[in-house]
């Protein structure tokens, strides 16, 4: 645990954290949960369902995680199928993106503590739109982009399981929440900045379907 990784404070049972200041009456947002790894919805929803998935442990990216945890594409692919069926989601029509950021340098959201966006039912955004990835013909899974992606250079990725992924070894800071605006902008959605979200009823009513309110 970091006591200044607001993450880390909330896997630790701490309420000195964003989401409790939002929802003080919730203990918990967590839907579902590995050894490693938790998925909890995410503050600042771009779509019913959004969550993150973030692991136990502080790292920065989820390449990190990679190359600590030599089972993560089991229990990353485990974590995602058990809570699309938690959600009703279909796991396919899901857009999967992060921006690993090893620090303020690298841009991303004020939070370095690895985070994977899940968003489902957008299967219609095209994901080699988000960004001027390096690569034209999508990578085939997850476990492929972390394993060829440096854990000390920051990076971003962004596809789904079904047509895969396109990323890029960044070599400059990326502006704050700079995929998040791109996918807001293809859903044709005005507010894609979490920091200005407040109680949503997409968080409320995710956590209904798991109990958690």
């Amino acid at each position: 645990m970091i006591n200044d990784c607001v993450f880390c404070r909330e896997l630790n049972g701490s309420r000195d954290t964003n989401f409790a200041t939002r929802y003080p009456e919730i203990q918990s947002r967590i839907i579902y949960e590995t050894e490693s790894l938790v998925a909890f919805p995410c503050i600042g929803q771009l779509v019913n369902g959004h969550f993150l998935v973030v692991p136990k442990n502080h790292d920065c990216t989820l390449a990190q995680t990679q190359k600590r945890l030599n089972n993560l594409n089991q229990e990353l692919t485990h974590l995602l199928r058990e809570v699309h069926l938690i959600l009703g989601f279909e796991l396919n029509d899901s857009l999967i993106f992060e921006h690993g950021a090893l620090g303020p340098n690298d841009g991303s959201c004020g939070i370095y503590h690895a985070h994977l966006h899940v968003l489902p039912s957008t299967n219609k955004i095209d994901a080699s739109e988000l960004y001027n990835f390096e690569n034209s013909d999508p990578v085939k899974n997850i476990e492929s982009v972390l394993k060829n992606t440096p854990i000390d250079k920051p990076y971003i990725f962004a596809g789904n399981l079904k047509d895969g992924f396109y990323h890029l070894q960044l070599k400059e800071a990326l502006p704050s929440q700079t995929l998040r605006k791109a996918v807001a902008n293809q859903l044709n959605a005005e507010q894609w900045d979490w920091r200005k979200s407040q109680r949503e009823e997409y968080m409320l009513s995710t956590l209904k379907k798991v109990s958690l309110v």
